[in-house]
């Protein structure tokens, strides 16, 4: 019952913050009125697409980061991992600081920072999320690709993509390329196009549909090694293509929206103390949460104090680190380990 109430009440949670996101901005125009003015021409249907694709994108995006951290988390037995703690975003604003000093950044333009050739800083981003995983593959292999000697690895390959970003800002970026880095790493839904949208809705559902095919696997993972060994998994093979998938996604994500913090963490934590760790619901489960946790952060940021927006970035790390606290306070009042 309680699973069910929940998974109906994120259901209506992302249904209600979808309609009014839809709905929210200067121009005056209802969540309906959007809808219907999607494919028009004239400023309508370009307000109109610029709303959708900014809620298309918080869904699909806060989706992806939660399965993705549920995955992890899963694979990895640390209910800490997430795809932030794998240090993809922080390789990705590596790709971003090098093609926006190979490029260029764009101009100072009534108090914001543009990046030119945005389609050359997504796919340097891309590149230098993706290497950050054969990286993270390639260290852990030299210790024998353990639990341990991943998670070091994860940390050691952070850590210097952190450094080497600190050293790009430091020796060879002015000031104007340092703040296009900063702005772009605050994380936000408003930038990918409607069609772009899309392309991160497909790859959400991409990623929620492999992880729940392994749903099985995860399950006698998280009985042991030797219970998933003796039932035909392969500890190590599923944890490769597990760190392999998760950043493949999540290196498409963030190459569009920026650094998106907090939720690939907050979102299966929340959905496993209420669903359980069974994981063809928690999946699912896991999806919702992101996707309506991510949605509403967006809501909050732009509502605050319009017509100013706050990049969704910022207000997921005050949320998420709300909810985790909430959570552990509710665990421990019913004496629950997490």
């Amino acid at each position: 019952m309680r699973i069910a109430l929940y998974i109906a009440a994120s259901a209506a949670a992302l249904i209600s913050l979808f309609l009014y996101s839809l709905s929210i901005g200067v121009f005056h125009m209802s969540s309906l009125d959007v809808l219907s003015a999607v494919n028009s021409q004239g400023p309508e249907g370009a307000v109109a697409r610029m709303r959708l694709a900014r809620a298309v994108t918080a869904v699909a995006v806060g989706a992806a980061l939660a399965v993705a951290g549920a995955a992890l988390q899963s694979a990895l037995r640390n209910p800490l991992a997430s795809p932030f703690t794998l240090g993809i975003p922080q390789a990705a604003a590596v790709g971003v600081a090098l093609a926006i000093f190979l490029a260029g950044s764009g101009a100072v333009a009534r108090g914001l920072v543009s990046v030119t050739n945005p389609y050359f800083v997504i796919a340097s981003a891309f590149a230098a999320a993706f290497a950050n995983a054969l990286l993270v593959l390639l260290f852990a292999s030299l210790g024998g690709f353990t639990l341990a000697s991943i998670i070091l690895a994860m940390i050691a390959v952070s850590s210097m993509y952190q450094a080497l970003l600190a050293l790009l800002q430091y020796l060879f970026l002015n000031d104007l390329q340092t703040a296009a880095v900063v702005f772009w790493t605050f994380g936000d839904v408003g930038r990918p196009s409607l069609e772009e949208s899309y392309l991160l809705l497909a790859v959400s559902v991409a990623t929620l549909a492999y992880f729940w095919l392994r749903a099985v696997d995860f399950n006698l993972m998280s009985a042991g090694d030797e219970v998933a060994k003796s039932s035909g998994v392969e500890p190590r093979k599923l944890r490769l293509w597990t760190l392999l998938a998760s950043s493949a996604s999540v290196a498409v994500l963030v190459s569009f929206t920026g650094v998106i913090g907090f939720v690939g963490l907050a979102a299966p934590n929340m959905a496993r103390l209420i669903i359980g760790g069974e994981h063809r619901r928690l999946m699912p489960a896991s999806a919702l949460t992101g996707a309506w946790l991510l949605l509403g952060a967006d809501v909050l940021g732009r509502v605050v104090k319009p017509p100013v927006i706050i990049p969704v970035g910022i207000t997921m790390s005050f949320i998420g680190a709300a909810f985790i606290l909430a959570l552990l306070l509710q665990a421990r009042k019913r004496g629950e380990a997490w």
